[in-house]
């Protein structure tokens, strides 16, 4: 099983980007890890809220096959600690 984080746009604050690396470089010892990043929409003035997220999830979308699990990490789902988050993936990849 390898698991890819599919983020929007860069990270340009320093320390999230040396956080995120160190995750990356932890991870990796477990299982295959990578981050793929999906460029920001360009000349977004004109469109609306829902348009962009509509255009970046189409971009998103592009990433995925249709075998794959999707897990969408957002600050409103539930919380997981760090162990149960680990046994949540070691139960998908094995099922």
């Amino acid at each position: 099983m390898k698991t890819i984080l599919i983020q929007v746009g860069k990270t340009v604050n320093k320390h999230f980007q040396i956080g995120i690396n160190d995750y990356v470089e932890r991870v990796n010892h477990y299982m295959p890890f990578e981050v793929v990043t999906i460029p920001e929409l360009k000349n977004t003035k004109n469109l609306t809220e829902d348009q962009q997220k509509q255009a970046e999830g189409e971009l998103i979308l592009k990433q995925l096959q249709p075998s794959d699990t999707v897990v969408l990490l957002d600050e409103h789902g539930s919380e997981y600690r760090s162990i149960e988050f680990a046994r949540s993936l070691a139960q998908k990849r094995n099922t």
